[in-house]
């Protein structure tokens, strides 16, 4: 039986997109082919994690498999899906 593709969506509302969210947009350059074939990755106009107080909680914002992570960078991104492909 075919394993369900993780779900990953990229916020790319302002803050997200000026922050880098822009490069985790071309994460068929860094992402391991077996990784691309086991996600289902879209854009997303925002997430809705910009507006809080936390200093930590910064853009830009993913949500793998429902849950979501801030200050994501394309090492931080792989990592994440990777983790998921193997939970």
């Amino acid at each position: 039986m075919a394993r369900k593709k993780i779900k990953v969506r990229i916020c790319v509302g302002t803050a997200c997109f000026v922050q880098g969210g822009a490069d985790l947009l071309l994460y068929e350059d860094f992402l391991d082919p077996q990784l691309l074939d086991s996600c289902d990755i879209e854009g997303s106009s925002c997430l809705v994690q910009c507006k809080t107080d936390d200093p930590h909680w910064k853009a830009p914002f993913v949500e793998v498999a429902g849950i979501v992570y801030p200050n994501v960078t394309q090492k931080r991104l792989a990592e994440l899906i990777e983790e998921a492909a193997n939970a």
